[in-house]
């Protein structure tokens, strides 16, 4: 079971997950294009790329809220809608997204915003920077950069 195999994989030594110097992951399972399955994704990659997402204490902290939500399929292309703020440029986040939704569901063909101008980074009228840009905070020492 897949399950099964996913526990197998993770109870091995380290020594064994390793090839050639680097880390090999465990096998996904792939899923079918459906609205339900593409919901679960996009709540999955806020989960795993927590810290571009504000899913994580430290960057909620800090004022990042960031979403993406389905809103429809078209075809074989996903539609989201992204809101709130996010570490990265949201241009960059679309690219994350898409990424992580194309690796889990094969038969999607690729993933697009709602409306273009969800891609615009706001600026912050105190500091003129990029609201996905915050001032004090050191990116790198999320991993962000």
């Amino acid at each position: 079971t897949p399950s099964s195999a996913s526990a197998s994989w993770r109870a091995r030594p380290a020594s064994l997950r390793h090839r050639c110097g680097a880390r090999t992951r465990p096998i996904l399972l792939e899923l079918v294009l459906t609205e339900e399955n593409v919901q679960a994704v996009l709540d999955e990659a806020e989960r795993d790329l927590g810290t571009m997402f504000g899913s994580n204490p430290e960057s909620a902290a800090v004022g990042i809220t960031g979403r993406a939500d389905l809103v429809e399929l078209d075809g074989p292309t996903v539609v989201i809608r992204l809101s709130g703020r996010f570490w990265h440029a949201r241009a960059r986040v679309l690219e994350r997204l898409e990424a992580f939704v194309l690796e889990r569901i094969p038969e999607c063909i690729g993933v697009e915003i709602e409306d273009p101008s969800q891609l615009e980074d706001a600026l912050d009228p105190a500091t003129g920077l990029p609201v996905n840009e915050v001032p004090g905070i050191d990116l790198d020492a999320f991993g962000q950069r």
